[in-house]
């Protein structure tokens, strides 16, 4: 999986990839609007939001390559809740389901560039739990959990 992951990166400098892709033998593309669950499904939305989180809990180079495209992306562009796999904002609001898994990432690879992604996005942690979203809860929570795992700090 990590492979397609790689090969979605690549096609963009962004280095974002989709909520949704169709997978055949060796090839790999983004899915369209609406073919599998949303409007968002081709763009990095609700779904692919996770990758950052789940791939600094990885310790492969591969993995390790892809997360950092997609930082150097967040932190050139900011964050936002979504984008087109080409950069452009899908909204112009911020969410924690976005910005927990880019800060365990950027918290990841401290001293690497990213420290001011984890400054931007610790805001998350200054607000209480959604009790409206548990989208945004849940990876807040998970981010809170991961960062402790990554950093070597006591639970």
């Amino acid at each position: 999986m990590l492979n397609y992951l790689q090969k979605l990166s690549k096609k963009h400098d962004t280095g974002l990839v989709p909520d949704f892709a169709w997978v055949s033998n060796n090839y790999v593309k983004p899915a369209k609007a609406n073919e599998v669950a949303t409007n968002d499904d081709g763009h990095y939305s609700a779904n692919a939001c996770r990758v950052p989180m789940l791939l600094a809990e990885s310790n492969d180079k591969n993995a390790a390559q892809v997360v950092k495209k997609m930082l150097k992306f967040f932190k050139k562009k900011g964050t936002s809740a979504g984008f087109t796999l080409k950069g452009k904002k899908l909204h112009y609001y911020q969410s924690a389901s976005f910005s927990a898994p880019i800060f365990v990432a950027a918290n990841k690879y401290r001293n690497q560039g990213y420290d001011t992604l984890v400054e931007q996005e610790k805001y998350i942690f200054s607000r209480s739990l959604s009790k409206d979203n548990y989208y945004d809860a849940t990876l807040t929570t998970l981010a809170a959990l991961n960062t402790n795992e990554l950093t070597g700090l006591e639970k």
